[in-house]
């Protein structure tokens, strides 16, 4: 987990380290792509072991599962069709025909499994592979789609980011996908903008 000073685990955090601050499942794996908005995108899921780490930080299982480069190839592609179906759902237009049907043929993989702690006080999820964490990122977005908030999608207003992200603030004027990342940032120089033109 993260604490407020963006470290992870008692060290700062990595530009390669995923990004789950804020964010639903969907547009957490959506984010596994970075600098969107940039001539040059940060790839975060490089090899199959990436996929399989990214499994278990999500919450998706306990045990990493065992990725092939196939897997990995199938998770981006699906990771695409999902940013492009909340970058619809922001502009409020139709998704393509494709990534939907990406979508649903992602989410009618069998999910992991939930599995009570012994004291009742935590779930943690169980699958034998990782068509069961990408079943759970397509069926959050399905999910989402079918609530009331599918009208409330945003796309991060740092140019460089370009994440989707559910906006659930009261009064509907949030900018970035974390305050934490973006909006850490945009604080930033927006200080230093001041700092330098003087009172």
């Amino acid at each position: 987990m993260d604490d407020k000073g963006g470290r992870r685990g008692g060290r700062q955090r990595a530009k390669a380290d995923f990004r789950f601050d804020d964010a639903r499942l969907c547009f957490a794996f959506a984010a596994t792509l970075a600098d969107r908005g940039t001539d040059t995108p940060f790839e975060r899921l490089t090899r199959p072991e990436d996929l399989g780490r990214w499994s278990v930080e999500s919450g998706c299982t306990t045990v990493a599962p065992v990725c092939t480069e196939a897997d990995l190839d199938h998770a981006r592609r699906l990771r695409e069709a999902v940013q492009r179906t909340g970058r619809a759902l922001a502009d409020e237009a139709p998704p393509a025909r494709e990534d939907i049907a990406l979508i649903n043929s992602a989410a009618a993989e069998p999910t992991s499994v939930p599995e009570l702690s012994a004291d009742a006080a935590s779930v943690h999820w169980r699958g034998d592979g990782v068509a069961g964490a990408l079943s759970m990122v397509a069926r959050d977005l399905i999910e989402l789609c079918h609530s009331e908030h599918r009208t409330r999608v945003r796309i991060c207003g740092n140019p460089a980011c370009g994440t989707p992200f559910v906006d659930t603030s009261r009064a509907g004027a949030r900018r970035w996908c974390s305050m934490k990342t973006c909006g850490a940032l945009a604080k930033k120089r927006t200080y230093r903008a001041r700092s330098q033109n003087g009172p």
